[in-house]
């Protein structure tokens, strides 16, 4: 498995961090909150989410919990250096061919098809 940080690419919106053990796992996961056409993804060097302060929740959460105990989670040092500098050596790359090899693999029925024809004219790439 690896983790990877995801933001929208033209806007540079964060988008999240995500673990997935393939581009397209990690497309399919992405999918689950925005376009993962739309996306850039970097793989996470070590680091982590740590809890910012005492927490009462605890994992497994018990039925029911909201709370995740990583409501304010602040980031390593090392994911924060290479989220925050301009100078970062994170290499952002497209989501998208990964998103197209997914959606092929959901719809062996369209084989041959293009990738943009399976999508509405509001999603369909540019």
């Amino acid at each position: 498995m690896k983790a990877y940080f995801i933001r929208k690419a033209t806007s540079r919106e964060t988008v999240g961090l995500f673990v997935a053990p393939s581009l397209v796992a990690l497309a399919g996961v992405v999918d689950e909150c925005c376009d993962p056409t739309l996306c850039e993804y970097a793989p996470a060097q070590t680091g982590g989410l740590m809890a910012a302060d005492v927490t009462a929740s605890t994992w497994p959460r018990p039925t029911g919990e909201a709370a995740t105990g990583l409501e304010d989670a602040v980031l390593s040092q090392q994911w924060e250096d290479d989220l925050g500098a301009i100078d970062s050596t994170l290499q952002w790359k497209p989501l998208a061919p990964a998103a197209w090899r997914l959606l092929k693999t959901l719809t062996p029925a369209v084989e041959g098809t293009e990738p943009s024809e399976l999508m509405d004219s509001e999603n369909s790439p540019e």
